[in-house]
């Protein structure tokens, strides 16, 4: 194994953080980032260590982790673990993850660790289902990514549209209106070969697609909701309104500022950088569009989470440390609202939301946070979290991009995608009987 790191060496003394008694036994943590916002991540290692002059903390960078895989930096977190590689703390992605990890028996229920600790310090995030399952804490969320309808105000307005639409006739129309005003630009652009973006349009039109949110047991792609939504983008597709190409994050800040895309089905924290790159324009955020104005709006959000690897070699300082980086306190100083760490704008919008309630709502009201932060209390359904949703997800974003690309039927897809999950589900219960009953 050749891990790439970047130490830190610890700074002066200071007060003792609340969210960490600990010992003064000399301790070396080491810190896996998989996620990015690596000035931001490093500048709270540094201040960590100021408060706790018996902590140094050994950073590794998100391309540090060799492995088996090129692109997939769990299967080598995974793959490092599993050859005892020591980490005490990671940062990862939030729905798949946490049960991915739990599942290789990689990471440690944070409720055996420190269960009191753990479960007050859960209350004050956001995202909590995808991280508390199994009667356990398999991780803390660390930053929100809450989805949005994310439009360009200006060009609305240049259009005649004063608002953003609500339901999806109001979409139409804006589309159908944007179209005949701007022709070379795309009404709605959204992902194409993803799962994620779509979920929203499917639980705002009643639809669902498992039998539970959580360690689903059958997938049922075929209720009405789901139709009416797969149908509803391939119609997008069909009338010129979106792009027909994909989308990531380079060119979704591109497409937005050339006025390519008119509005976009993305992270609603793209409206901050693209006010950092196009301050001149007014860029906000609208929760989805529901497919009637009586249905109940529901959004996904995705993000990052903390994990304790079960390499660990100190898990309760371990936690000691994810709990501060999840506190008030250390999320005022990872987005800015304690400015003392001296972090630039860049660094701070080049990451998702905070995952901390307190510091959502001090940030709320905020110029520059308001757009980002427009969805951050629509209702959340967690996406299907089990063994296989990495397998599931991508089985249902290929279905998405023929549906949109090629027009193939929507009823067909579902149907047949629907069958090749239930054997995955399946698969997975039969291999996992315990983790099902009690999700």
């Amino acid at each position: 194994m050749a891990l790439a790191a970047l130490g830190v060496a610890a700074c002066g003394g200071g007060a003792t953080s609340n969210a960490s008694q600990q010992s003064a036994q000399p301790v070396k943590l080491v810190y896996f980032n998989a996620r990015g916002a690596e000035p931001v991540e490093q500048a709270l290692v540094k201040k960590y260590q100021a408060l706790h002059p018996n902590v140094t903390i050994q950073y590794l960078s998100t391309t540090a982790m060799s492995g088996p895989s090129d692109t997939d930096q769990i299967a080598n977190l995974i793959y490092n673990i599993q050859a005892k590689a020591v980490v005490d703390v990671a940062k990862v992605e939030i729905s798949r993850t946490p049960l991915d990890l739990m599942q290789a028996k990689a990471d440690l229920d944070l409720s055996k660790v420190s269960g009191d600790s753990a479960q007050q310090g859960i209350k004050d995030l956001l995202n909590t289902n995808y991280v508390a399952f199994d009667k356990g804490i398999w991780a803390l969320p660390y930053e929100y990514d809450p989805f949005g309808y994310v439009y360009n105000a200006t060009l609305f307005k240049e259009a005649g549209i004063n608002n953003p639409p609500k339901t999806w006739d109001e979409m139409r129309q804006a589309n159908r209106t944007i179209q005949a005003k701007f022709p070379n630009t795309w009404s709605i652009c959204t992902p194409i070969q993803n799962l994620s973006k779509i979920q929203p349009y499917v639980w705002s039109a009643g639809g669902h697609y498992w039998d539970r949110d959580v360690l689903p047991m059958k997938a049922d792609f075929q209720n009405p909701g789901m139709v009416a939504a797969y149908s509803f983008a391939q119609e997008w597709a069909q009338n010129n309104w979106m792009n027909t190409s994909d989308i990531n994050m380079t060119n979704s800040i591109q497409w937005m500022i050339s006025r390519k895309c008119a509005a976009m089905n993305y992270s609603a924290s793209l409206a901050v950088t693209l006010k950092v790159n196009d301050p001149a324009t007014d860029w906000r955020v609208a929760p989805i569009p529901v497919q009637q104005s009586s249905n109940k709006a529901y959004n996904y959000a995705g993000g990052s989470s903390l994990v304790i690897p079960s390499t660990s070699k100190y898990p309760k300082e371990a936690l000691a440390f994810m709990l501060w980086l999840t506190s008030k306190e250390g999320q005022s100083l990872k987005y800015g609202e304690d400015p003392s760490l001296g972090l630039s704008r860049t660094d701070i919008f080049n990451e998702s939301l905070p995952a901390n309630k307190q510091v959502v709502a001090q940030l709320g009201g905020k110029a520059d946070w308001k757009q980002a932060l427009a969805t951050a209390n629509v209702p959340t359904r967690a996406s299907g979290v089990s063994p296989i949703y990495s397998k599931a997800y991508q089985n249902l974003a290929d279905m998405q991009q023929r549906i949109i690309l090629k027009r193939s039927n929507v009823n067909s897809e579902l149907a047949s995608t629907q069958q090749q999950v239930q054997a995955l589900i399946d698969a997975s219960i039969q291999a996992n009987p315990d983790l099902y009953k009690s999700p």
